[in-house]
């Protein structure tokens, strides 16, 4: 039996996925985590076994990158945002502009706050949600500029697909690129799911205000 142990720098989308999908099976045992094992019984094995994994490693990277794309949202992106917005908070009827004209104006507001933290997620060139990430605010518990996310939302028929988690990488990526070292949020309280899900993202829970949970994260 040849063993191989191999340091490798794999992106983490990829990572992920792995994760969930760990192979085993017979004499071939490979596992994901900041180390990547490779078990074989001979060279020619180990070197078809690796030809293998960085051919396709390399194919879903490219794969991935083409269905997967965020941009800065833009001024025509308003009647897709408004379809989206009703559609995922359907349900939390506490928590969004039920009028038309309201949620037109925090759009624009959110444009006005942070253009370039004003993101749209787009699967297979379809717009399938949004994420509004201001760097330029101001905490009122923190009483200094934080990263705040105003809003993200994903469409109903996407969720539970890792797309929520790629909105927050990015939304990371881009407070760490305006020198922030804490983000912030609020959540419904009624909205355990969302909660769930910040949570498993490393953020803890704060104040309660009303109908709003405080949830926040220092950014490493």
């Amino acid at each position: 039996m040849i063993e191989a142990e191999l340091f490798l720098s794999i992106p983490k989308e990829v990572k992920e996925a792995l994760k969930v999908d760990n192979y085993e099976e017979g004499d071939f045992k490979f596992k994901i985590e900041d180390k990547v094992y490779i078990k074989t019984k001979s060279l020619g094995s180990l070197k078809a076994t690796l030809d293998d994994f960085f051919r396709c490693l390399d194919l879903s990277l490219k794969i991935f990158n083409s269905l997967i794309k965020i941009r800065n949202v833009k001024p025509e992106d308003l009647d897709t945002f408004l379809d989206i917005y009703y559609k995922a908070y359907e349900g939390f009827e506490k928590y969004y502009y039920k009028k038309k004209r309201w949620a037109k104006w925090y759009f624009k507001w959110l444009m006005k706050r942070d253009k370039d933290g004003f993101f749209v997620l787009e699967f297979n060139n379809k717009p399938i949600g949004f994420m509004g990430v201001d760097c330029n605010w101001i905490s009122k518990v923190e009483k200094r500029e934080v990263a705040e996310i105003h809003e993200i939302f994903i469409h109903p028929k996407y969720r539970g697909r890792g797309f929520g988690k790629i909105l927050m990488d990015k939304a990371i990526e881009y407070a760490k690129k305006r020198g922030r070292d804490f983000i912030e949020l609020w959540v419904g309280v009624e909205n355990l799911r969302g909660q769930k899900f910040y949570e498993s993202l490393g953020f803890k829970k704060d104040v309660i205000i009303k109908d709003w949970l405080r949830m926040y994260k220092v950014i490493k």
